[in-house]
């Protein structure tokens, strides 16, 4: 008995739907990349219940005539794509010709379209994938399709979508996301009839990101410009000190196509490099144009994945602008006391902000931070054994949800401490800052005529080797030989993993060998590790290789860098005398970045004299542009 049989169109298109169309954004993405392929200048989005019951989208793009309204929703029907070369080389953002098919398959689909210069139009009904009705309509110049009872026909996928305020976080994010990555289209998102996203649509980028994020925040951004012969990169990287607790807000388009790359966000991560905490991740949106041959988009249904040729040619193109972009734009973490009534609260999650931002929005400074060559050496002092903890916490990453832009009651005003705000590209002379003080052992005081500096003397001090240590030319593996082997003595766990690491200490230039129970010796090293206490620093570093077997030769150099920076550095509870305080202060003045620890934390904080002046009332929380007039005498 012949037991293969070919499926129905409506079995195969349902099936489709389930890789294709997973909630009510999906549904949205393929509509409005449909609408942006049409060259449509317009776009807007309507949902009802967050698109479970309703979606709507309509466009101004060039329409359909009546027999592509039919076969528009045949399986693999596109106008997109004609032949295999077709295929390697596509310039649109849908192409496998199964959405509409599949959209159409789990819900009620209406389809109306009229093409330019045609005094009238047609729509077509489906339902469950089967044509209804087809007619004449006087639909406006465009298309506009209207999907309602999604996933009707299948109630397991409509048991598993999530709370409408989730469903609606989806859609939002996306319509963010392609905005961005279009700004030459104006969005206008719905929901429930009610406005809640809206762009210009006048191809600015920096536009488009402050109606994200708002513009306290975009105005912060720097902006970011390189090509070559394969790739021209633009788009926008926000400063060390704006950071976030996840990646959602690092953005990539590929050819106008937002696209999920870790490959792409390691190398962003990598040109900040130090300047990052652990845990943090920057704000970017970055736009890359290539040849689409040199891209695979069909390598999923989402189209969110792809396959780059040249990539590592690619991140060595931005991370070297991200570098020195970030060299110019270096930020000193600053005090500053705010009102709620004053402050732009920007959430962590994504919230829809209006704004004017050729009224809002200034240009980014342009000025940059002069960094002087090392000098000489830093003198250290003697320290005790203990160190500072030198790492961080993991913070967990938080969901994106939707959420209402909150508005504080009138004449609420609640002072505030914020760290997130700070003065960009201002320069400080370290020689001229006079030292004050020092408190708990660990924090030096500092002051100018701008406010006064609380310096932490371990992350100065740090910063200082650190950079010392990167700047001597050592070839990486060149040894020194020791006369006298030195006794290294290891935990019974490290001995146990030592044998799978032992190609990573010889990279190292490091060769140890057994010398009794628990105990190894040391017969050479690399010379940049000279000056180095090896009997504490060879089992830290062996700790290290075994957490983080797969480093490259210039990452463990830079590793160990960081941990001999660390060590070395004075600690906590440590008292200086005034001569060698000051000598610290000047020392920061010789660094290319004096700010950042190598972990990534500030190692000065300003506090300038109008904060202090705002937080013992000796200045009026006021608009008055005088700045007599805010006295308090």
């Amino acid at each position: 008995m012949d037991i293969v049989k070919q499926m129905s169109d409506t079995l195969a298109n349902q099936i489709a739907a389930g890789e294709v169309i997973e909630r009510p954004s999906s549904v949205v993405k393929e509509l409005v990349e449909n609408s942006i392929d049409a060259q449509a200048t317009e776009i807007i989005v309507e949902l009802t219940e967050a698109g479970i019951e309703g979606i709507k989208v309509s466009d101004n793009g060039i329409g359909l005539s009546q027999n592509d309204l039919r076969h528009a929703f045949l399986p693999h029907a596109t106008s997109k794509l004609y032949d295999t070369n077709d295929l390697f080389a596509i310039r649109t953002l849908g192409f496998r010709g199964e959405a509409l098919a599949s959209i159409a398959s789990v819900s009620h689909v209406l389809m109306e379209s009229t093409q330019p210069e045609q005094d009238k139009g047609y729509q077509i009904e489906l339902k469950g994938g089967e044509i209804i009705s087809e007619s004449v309509t006087n639909a406006r110049l465009g298309t506009r399709i209207t999907v309602e009872r999604l996933f009707y026909n299948t109630p397991a996928r409509l048991k598993h979508l999530k709370r409408l305020q989730t469903e609606l976080s989806h859609t939002t994010r996306f319509i963010q996301n392609i905005s961005m990555a279009h700004p030459n289209i104006r969005f206008e998102l719905f929901h429930n009839d009610k406005l809640i996203y809206r762009t210009s649509g006048r191809s600015d980028l920096l536009q488009a990101i402050a109606n994200v994020y708002h513009p306290s925040i975009a105005r912060q951004l720097i902006s970011i410009q390189a090509s070559n012969s394969t790739f021209k990169v633009d788009g926008y990287i926000s400063p060390t000190n704006l950071t976030r607790t996840n990646r959602y807000y690092m953005h990539w388009m590929i050819n106008g196509r937002p696209v999920h790359s870790h490959v792409l966000d390691r190398g962003v991560i990598a040109a900040y490099g130090r300047q990052l905490m652990i845990g943090r991740y920057p704000i970017t949106v970055m736009n890359v144009q290539v040849d689409p041959r040199l891209v695979d988009v069909n390598v999923h249904p989402t189209k969110y994945t792809v396959r780059l040729s040249q990539e590592e040619e690619l991140v060595d193109l931005f991370t070297e602008a991200i570098h020195e972009q970030l060299e110019k734009h270096q930020n000193i973490p600053q005090i500053e006391v705010e009102s709620v009534k004053e402050r732009a609260e920007v959430n962590e999650k994504y919230s829809p902000y209006q704004s004017n931002l050729a009224r809002d929005l200034s240009e980014p400074s342009e000025n940059t931070l002069q960094s002087n060559k090392i000098a000489n050496y830093f003198q250290r002092t003697d320290s005790p054994a203990s160190l500072l903890d030198s790492e961080l916490s993991n913070e967990q990453a938080e969901s994106v949800e939707f959420v209402k832009e909150e508005t504080s009651e009138a004449g609420q005003v609640s002072n505030q401490l914020s760290l997130e705000s700070t003065e960009t590209n201002h320069f400080i002379d370290f020689n001229a800052l006079r030292y004050v003080g020092q408190i708990h052992g660990t924090y030096l005081i500092a002051e100018n005529e701008r406010g006064f500096y609380l310096i932490d003397q371990h992350a100065a001090q740090e910063k200082i080797n650190y950079e010392h240590f990167m700047a001597e030319d050592y070839p990486i593996q060149e040894q020194q030989t020791l006369l006298m082997p030195e006794l290294i003595h290891l935990s019974s766990a490290q001995i146990s993993q030592l044998l799978e690491i032992q190609s990573d200490l010889e990279r190292l230039g490091i060769s140890i060998e057994p010398f009794g129970e628990q105990t190894y010796k040391l017969d050479s090293y690399p010379v940049w590790l000279k000056d180095t206490q090896l009997d504490q620093f060879i089992p830290n570093l062996i700790d290290l290789l075994i957490n983080e077997p797969n480093l490259t030769v210039n990452e463990l150099k830079e590793r160990s860098i960081i941990m001999q920076s660390c060590k070395g550095a004075i600690k906590a509870n440590h008292y200086l005398d005034s001569k060698q305080a000051q000598f610290l202060i000047e020392q920061l003045g010789t660094l290319k970045d004096p700010f950042h620890c190598p972990h990534g934390r500030p190692v000065l904080i300003e506090f300038v004299n109008a904060t202090i002046e705002k937080l013992f009332k000796r200045i009026q929380d006021s608009h008055t542009t005088d700045p007599f007039d805010q006295r308090i005498i």
